[in-house]
Order: C-alpha cells, then sequence, then structure tokens
C-alpha cells in the first residue's frame, strides 16, 4: 500500500468516495478543494493496486494535530487502509514535534471509535446532539512522547 500527499487532481474521486458512505459528513470537492488552500492542512492518500482506497485529513496546529477525517474505500474497508493512514499521521506529528492528537467522531460510528481506541486515543469528552442536532460527537485524543 502507498501513502502519498493528495493532489487536486484526486479531488473527484475522493469527493466520490464520501458519496459511498451514507451520513459519512462529507465535504464534497468544494469542502477538500479548500484544504489545498490552507497551509497547516494535510491530505494524505492511500493507495492499493493503483486505486485510491482512502484518505485521511488533518490539521497540523503545533503542539496539536486535529484530525478532521478518515474515509475509506467501500471496496477497501477491513484491508488495513485506515490503519496505515493513522500510521502516516503519527509520523507526521513526531516531525512536527506534536504532543497530541485531538479528533471528534459519531457516537455511532462503531468501527473508527474501535480504531481510535486501538491506536490508543482516549475520550476526553462529548457534545450532544453535535451531528445533525441529534448524534453525539466523542471527543477523543492521543497523548504522544
Amino acid at each position: 500500500m502507498l501513502i502519498r500527499r493528495a493532489g487536486k487532481e484526486d479531488i473527484p474521486v475522493l469527493a466520490r468516495m464520501e458519496l459511498e458512505h451514507p451520513g459519512f459528513p462529507a465535504w464534497g470537492e468544494k469542502g477538500l478543494a479548500a484544504e489545498f488552500e490552507k497551509k497547516f492542512s494535510v491530505t494524505l492518500v492511500a493507495e492499493r493496486e493503483g486505486r485510491l482506497a482512502g484518505f485521511i485529513n488533518f490539521w497540523i496546529l503545533q503542539p496539536q494535530i486535529q484530525l478532521n477525517s478518515v474515509l475509506v474505500a467501500a471496496s477497501a474497508l477491513k484491508k488495513g487502509v485506515a490503519s496505515a493512514l493513522l500510521g502516516k499521521l503519527l509520523e507526521y506529528a513526531g516531525k512536527n514535534a506534536c504532543t497530541e492528537i485531538d479528533l471528534e467522531v459519531n457516537e455511532r460510528n462503531l468501527p473508527a471509535i474501535r480504531l481510535y481506541e486501538k491506536s490508543d486515543f482516549k475520550v476526553v469528552g462529548r457534545r450532544p446532539k453535535f451531528y445533525n442536532n441529534t448524534d453525539e460527537a466523542v471527543l477523543m485524543r492521543k497523548k504522544l512522547l
């Protein structure tokens, strides 16, 4: 699996990938493109067998990283894509002297919560009715050395 910086040419494929997951807070092409204009924003893509299999977006806000999105193509679920993307995020954290990673995740997104827990993220708070004025956001943090 290859993990690389996303290019603007990847945006249409990433936006279509978002649509494979109903209920996912999709950014769409406009939102994804906006991330390329922010100096502190990093979008990485995973490629499997020559095809985009997922992406991760995060902001480097030293000494913190804000993890904004991790998404895996439906055809690549349960194949280690999300774990590989998180691993690359940790490399960026180390290279940028970041001491913690924060994220929020929908309480209903149990596969993501399990992935984050497996990666030593801890629940640090909740935001009631954060998603669509119904679902709670679970706030998680990973402390780094």
